[in-house]
């Protein structure tokens, strides 16, 4: 192939085609658990965390929550991913060698939302109140814990469902928790489905059959702890913020460095994001060691 700008733009097209493809079929677990919010600066604060709302009999004034009540923020990272390709295999038209990579380097950006995501789990650090997001939490004047030691059994499932859906708000009122999701690492994957998906257990009708979705997330590191949800809200337990989507950038022109110096061409995808905290009242963790 005769390397020229207008080629060097046809392979660009192919390689952008190829890497949107791959990227756009990457199939993705953390929009399980957590908000995706689009981001215009920096550093975004969510203030509304920790709210609520409710609907109440309207008597008087409106009564208004205040939602610089907590102070809670996440700041994007920048992150990217390079390749360097000998201008050999553009020359001879060994572009199937490269293709291969071009898509790696998609999936791999693409399934970095799932690794920041699911790492805050064993991350464990502070959320909105100021405490661990698995930790005990001030309710009003009450104390409620989301983590535990209980191992994954059938009655300490119940048990745990009980707890979150018992959760009340600073006014008093159930907030109407309903966990819908059970995660688990690959070592718990039988004992989860068997609780949740076996029509019997012990020859007596399985009371727990269907009450939860169980996700199995190989980027947990226990191999005895689990993590009970509720994702059925808008605002989600955890919060993923994009602040620039995934890309394809390319240096080969011929006065670029690498090209100059080395006769090779970088490809490289680069991203703005990170992840932090939402509402700990829709978590629970037990680590398993009793």
């Amino acid at each position: 192939m005769i390397i020229n700008g207008e080629n060097l733009k046809k392979i660009n097209k192919l390689f952008k085609k190829e890497f949107m493809q791959t990227l756009n079929n990457t199939p993705t677990s953390y929009e399980k658990i957590a908000t995706k919010v689009k981001a215009g600066t920096p550093t975004v604060d969510y203030a509304w965390l920790g709210q609520f709302p409710s609907m109440r009999k309207w008597v008087g004034d409106r009564v208004i929550k205040d939602l610089k009540a907590h102070k809670y923020s996440i700041t994007k990272d920048r992150f990217e991913s390079t390749i360097e390709v000998d201008r050999d295999y553009i020359l001879y038209d060994n572009l199937g060698v490269i293709k291969p990579a071009i898509q790696e380097l998609a999936r791999s950006a693409k399934s970095h939302y799932d690794d920041i995501v699911w790492g805050l789990l064993e991350d464990n650090k502070i959320c909105y109140d100021g405490k661990k997001f698995f930790d005990s939490h001030k309710v009003g004047e009450k104390t409620v814990s989301n983590i535990g030691t209980k191992k994954l059994t059938m009655e300490n499932f119940f048990a745990v469902r009980e707890q979150m859906m018992s959760l009340r708000g600073d006014e008093g009122k159930a907030l109407g928790i309903k966990p819908n999701l059970l995660v688990v690492p690959p070592s718990l994957e039988q004992t989860a489905l068997k609780i949740v998906t076996a029509d019997t257990i012990d020859g007596s009708t399985n009371i727990a059959k269907g009450l939860v979705e169980v996700l199995v997330v190989p980027q947990l590191n226990t191999t005895t702890g689990w993590y009970l949800f509720d994702t059925t809200r808008v605002i989600k337990p955890l919060i993923l913020q994009i602040n620039k989507d995934i890309d394809l950038v390319a240096m080969d022109n011929p006065d670029d460095e690498a090209v100059f110096m080395r006769a090779a061409y970088r490809y490289g995808v680069d991203a703005e994001h990170n992840a932090g905290y939402g509402l700990w009242q829709l978590a629970a963790f037990n680590d398993g060691t009793k």
